[in-house]
């Protein structure tokens, strides 16, 4: 097991979409902040108070108030939204299907490890990336919160939403075998990257429904709110977890069947 857990961490040293991944956080929390400017601007405001909607409602309920706690929450609802499903579903689409791009698929298969020891390394390496992006955007959305001089700045204002991007990146991991196992049996990354983007597109439509709380990919959404719809935050209940940690071992299964039978053969 710790052999197939340094190699996989190993092929990691010189692959450039470590850093890509990290430039698309960078990016998203750069955008993010910069919409502060339109929140500073009373016609902008007033604009969006009066031009009916959903931005309205939301305007009305105060979520679009400049302040630290908003700022923050919002930053955990992008990861909850759209860009945490889809960026954690290529992130581990190209760690479960790089073997078959570069050709590398047979010194996989045929080497003298079991094959349940690469898939469990495989998802070590993608908890741990996965993980590393939520504490960068973490990072990155409070320093431009900071930079532009945001009011009503307090440590439990980091600390909740710490807590909350890091129980959203959990149930976001839980659905991650499932594209670990279409990956392998698309051998590539584009059946995984459409049906992320499936889910993601099911579970907004989800949103103001109380099947929300039942659906894998939007039980994020679910627990932290989307401002923009506007849709409240509301709690999981039991079920839910059951549910999402019973995704995370059916794929499981369904990836290490899919790699314990899978041959050399193109």
């Amino acid at each position: 097991m710790m052999a197939a857990l340094g190699a996989e961490f190993l092929k990691l040293k010189r692959s450039r979409t470590l850093l890509w991944t990290a430039l698309v956080v960078i990016v998203y929390a750069a955008f993010s902040t910069v919409m502060i400017v339109a929140l500073k601007d009373p016609e902008i405001m007033r604009s969006v108070a009066s031009a009916g909607g959903s931005f309205s409602k939301a305007a009305a309920a105060g979520l679009y108030d400049l302040n630290w706690a908003n700022q923050m929450h919002t930053f955990v609802q992008g990861i909850a939204g759209t860009w945490g499903v889809l960026l954690f579903s290529f992130v581990t689409a190209y760690v479960f299907g790089r073997e078959h791009k570069e050709d590398t698929e047979k010194n996989m298969l045929t080497s003298p490890v079991r094959r349940e020891y690469f898939v469990a390394a495989k998802m070590v390496v993608v908890a741990c990336w996965v993980l590393a992006l939520t504490l960068l955007s973490l990072a990155a959305h409070a320093a431009g919160v900071a930079l532009w001089g945001v009011e009503g700045f307090a440590v439990e204002h980091v600390a909740t939403a710490l807590a909350e991007s890091l129980e959203v990146t959990l149930l976001i991991y839980l659905t991650l075998p499932v594209v670990a196992w279409i990956t392998l049996m698309g051998r590539g990354y584009l059946r995984a990257m459409l049906f992320a983007f499936a889910m993601t597109i099911v579970g907004n439509g989800l949103a103001t429904t109380d099947a929300s709380r039942y659906f894998p990919w939007n039980m994020p959404m679910h627990l932290v709110g989307a401002s923009w719809m506007p849709v409240p935050p509301s709690g999981l209940i039991p079920v839910s977890w059951l549910i999402a940690v019973g995704v995370f071992v059916v794929g499981m299964a369904l990836t290490i069947g899919r790699i314990d039978t899978a041959d050399t053969t193109p």
